[in-house]
């Protein structure tokens, strides 16, 4: 499958939002370009406190508002969710200047975008 190309910060968000426990009720929030965020607040509300903690994690690092505290990562999140964020915060790490390349699996974990 062909590469695609995207900014890390997209990169680290799809990452945290592909997360096994919750996207399935994420991926329809998840665009090409950019993500629902009164969709996926709203589907917190229903969600455990770490997979809310989750999108929480990945709204913040998209838009740059404080969503979540440092506490609730090492506190919170089971083993799984914090290597996840540990991964997220490298991919997003690699700076606008870097995009990077992507194997397709994240838009295959994903599924598309519903209409």
């Amino acid at each position: 499958m062909e590469g695609i190309t995207r900014s890390p910060e997209h990169a680290a968000v799809r990452h945290l939002l592909a997360a096994p426990g919750i996207s399935a009720r994420t991926r329809r929030y998840v665009g090409a370009d950019d993500f629902d965020w009164a969709g996926l607040r709203a589907e917190t509300e229903s969600m455990s406190g770490g997979e809310a903690l989750l999108v929480r994690i990945a709204d913040e690092l998209w838009n740059a508002e404080k969503r979540a505290g440092l506490w609730e990562v090492v506190r919170r999140l089971d083993e799984a969710s914090f290597a996840r964020v540990i991964e997220a915060l490298r991919l997003h790490r690699a700076g606008p200047a870097n995009p990077v390349e992507l194997a397709g699996a994240a838009d295959v974990e994903l599924g598309q975008r519903a209409a």
